[in-house]
């Protein structure tokens, strides 16, 4: 018997591209099988316009996203002043009940993007125009 270190190890495996793609589960399914470089559609929606955060009622927006921007010491000071944005949600997808992207943008250029995931819909803060 070889120690293991002596051994020869084959990194060549014996099955065809489709075995291998199959063998990657429902995942994989779903999703297709896209080449490495392919430039997807863009399937981003939006859901809500550019509104002030100072029109909106006190706790209207999620209370996470308002005191990342205040604590958050990263950013520039102007930034970390949730008063100076305007906000606007998009969904990820048309198909998708409730915006789950809300971009905060500062009076400065920046974009403060905050992602929302799970299947907590109906707590997803959604407006209109006014």
């Amino acid at each position: 018997m070889k120690p293991h270190s002596l051994a020869t190890q084959s990194l060549v495996d014996g099955r065809s591209k489709q075995d291998k793609f199959n063998a990657l589960g429902p995942f994989a399914r779903r999703h297709g099988n896209i080449p490495k470089g392919t430039v997807l559609p863009e399937t981003h929606v939006q859901a809500c316009p550019r509104v002030k955060v100072a029109d909106f009622p006190e706790d209207f927006l999620k209370k996470n996203h308002i005191e990342r921007l205040e604590h958050n010491q990263k950013i520039a000071s102007c930034c970390r002043h949730p008063e100076h944005h305007e906000v606007e949600a998009l969904k990820s997808h048309p198909d998708e009940r409730a915006p789950d992207i809300y971009i905060f943008h500062c009076t400065c250029g920046r974009k403060h993007r905050f992602f929302c995931i799970g299947e907590f819909d109906h707590k997803r803060p959604v407006w209109d125009a006014a």
